[in-house]
């Protein structure tokens, strides 16, 4: 899974972050081309709630590229 983040004062919120990362990991991890699709397919698309105390947005957006490379 996605390695720990830096803490910013206005992130992203860290459960939706560890989900939708999970997932994506979870479908490289299975081999199964249905739920790397349907992984894609939510990291493509996801829009990340913004919180007090969150994930550095910058190192999120940067594993979240990575993903969908993994991904495709």
């Amino acid at each position: 899974m996605a390695g720990p983040f830096m803490t910013a004062l206005r992130g992203y919120d860290m459960a939706q972050v560890d989900a939708v990362l999970k997932q994506a990991d979870d479908a490289l991890a299975s081999g199964s081309e249905a739920l790397r699709v349907a992984a894609r397919g939510v990291v493509r698309n996801v829009q990340f709630r913004q919180r007090f105390r969150g994930y550095a947005r910058d190192e999120v957006d940067r594993a979240v590229r990575e993903r969908l490379q993994q991904l495709t």
